[in-house]
C-alpha cells in the first residue's frame, strides 16, 4: 500500500506540536509500506486585509479556508498513492485534486473548538474573525474525505455535535524515559508564548499565584520562545531552545497553566514520556485520555496550585505520578500505525 502524506510545513524544524504531530504520521505510515511525503511550503497568510475578510464572511466563507483554497487552485498533478493523508485542513482541497484510492484528512484538533475557547480571552478577537466560520468548513471538506482522525476525544465530540464523524488518533511521544527524580520545587514550564494559549496562561499564573511559590521556596525555569522577555523574581527564562533533555532532567514538577485551546496538551505528553509529575490546569487535561488524567493533579483555582504541588514533596507520590504518566503515553507512531494496519487489511 503505497502511502502519500500531503503537508504545508516541513518535517525538519523546530518540534513544535504540530510538527511532532506530522512526525508521528509519518513515522507510523513507513511502517506499513513505501511512504512518501509532498511538502507544499510554508505558506501563512500573515496579515490579512480586513475588508477582504469582511467580504468572505458577507459571502458566508471564513477567511482562513478561502486563503488557503486559493493557493491550492492551481495544484500539479502527482503520482497516486493507494492511501493519501491529508495534514489539517488547510490541505484538504489540494489533497482532494490529487489521485488517491482512500483519503484520510488529519485535522489533528478542531480548529472550530479552538476557536470557541478563545471567547473572552484578551487579545484574541482578531484570531476569532479569522477563523469565523471554521466549523461549517471542518464539516463541509471533511465530509469529503473517506475519513477523519482528530487527537481527541473531546475533539471528536466537537465534531460529532456538528455532524463530522471522526477517529481519534492520540498523540504521541519522541521518547519514553523514566527519569531520575528531580526536586519537586523545581518547575519547568515548556512553550512557545507566541501561541495565544500559552502566553496567557502563563501569565494568569504569574499574576495570581507566583508570588505566594517563589515566597515558600518554589522557583520556575521557562522554556520556548518569548520567554527571554519574561523579568520576573525567582523566574527565569531562556527563550528557544533545540534540546529539551537538560531542562527536563534539571527541573522536578512540569506545570500547564493552559486553561484553552484545542486537542490535547502536547507539552503534558511530553513531560509524561521523560517521567515527570505534571500539575496542571483543570481544563487542560480536557483533551487528554482517560489514563493520562489520572497522571496528572489537575488545579481548579488559582488558590489550590500550592496544595497541588506539595503532594509532591511525598518521594512515594512522586514516583508513583512518574510511573503512571510514562505508562499512559503512546511511542511516535504507535497509533498511526495500528489505524493504518486495520485499513491495510480492510481495504485489500
Amino acid at each position: 500500500m503505497r502511502i502519500m502524506v500531503v503537508s504545508g510545513i516541513a518535517l525538519e524544524g523546530p518540534l513544535q506540536g504540530d510538527r511532532l504531530r506530522l512526525k508521528g504520521i509519518v513515522a507510523g505510515a513507513e511502517r506499513i509500506d513505501e511512504t512518501w511525503v509532498r511538502e507544499v511550503g510554508s505558506l501563512s497568510p500573515g496579515g490579512q486585509p480586513w475588508l477582504r475578510s469582511i467580504f468572505q464572511m458577507a459571502m458566508g466563507q471564513s477567511p482562513y479556508m478561502t486563503w488557503y483554497r486559493q493557493q491550492w487552485a492551481s495544484g500539479k498533478a502527482a503520482p497516486s498513492p493507494d492511501l493519501l493523508c491529508a495534514f489539517q485542513l488547510r490541505m484538504a482541497p489540494l489533497a482532494l485534486s490529487l489521485g488517491a484510492s482512500y483519503r484520510i484528512l488529519d485535522l489533528t484538533d478542531s480548529m472550530g473548538l479552538y476557536r470557541q475557547s478563545l471567547v473572552g480571552v484578551p487579545g484574541a478577537r482578531k484570531k476569532r474573525l479569522w477563523l469565523r466560520g471554521i466549523d461549517r468548513d471542518e464539516v463541509t471538506w471533511g465530509s469529503r474525505f473517506d475519513e477523519v482522525w482528530v487527537s481527541s476525544e473531546r475533539d471528536q465530540m466537537w465534531l460529532a455535535a456538528h455532524g463530522l464523524k471522526t477517529h481519534v488518533i492520540e498523540n504521541t511521544v519522541l521518547q519514553r524515559t523514566l527519569l531520575k527524580p528531580g526536586d519537586p520545587r523545581h518547575l519547568l514550564f515548556v512553550g512557545n508564548l507566541e501561541y495565544l494559549p500559552n502566553r496567557v496562561g502563563l501569565q494568569q499564573f504569574l499574576d495570581t499565584i507566583w508570588t505566594r511559590l517563589y515566597q515558600v521556596g518554589y522557583f520556575l525555569t521557562v522554556v520556548g520562545k518569548g520567554s527571554e522577555d519574561i523579568h520576573v523574581p525567582g523566574v527565569k527564562g531562556h527563550g528557544y531552545v533545540p534540546e529539551l533533555r537538560p531542562y527536563y532532567e534539571a527541573a522536578g514538577v512540569i506545570i500547564s497553566a493552559v486553561p484553552m485551546g484545542a486537542g490535547s496538551q502536547n507539552k503534558i505528553l511530553e513531560a509524561m514520556g521523560w517521567g515527570r509529575p505534571v500539575v496542571a490546569h483543570r481544563d487542560a487535561l480536557a483533551g487528554l485520555s482517560a489514563s493520562q488524567r489520572d497522571a496528572v493533579i489537575p488545579v481548579v483555582h488559582p488558590e489550590n496550585w500550592l496544595s497541588a504541588l506539595q503532594i509532591l514533596d511525598d518521594s512515594g507520590a512522586y514516583r508513583e505520578r512518574a510511573r503512571r504518566g510514562l505508562v499512559a503515553v503512546s511511542a511516535l507512531g504507535d497509533p498511526v500505525a495500528r489505524r493504518l494496519k486495520t485499513l491495510q487489511s480492510a481495504l485489500g
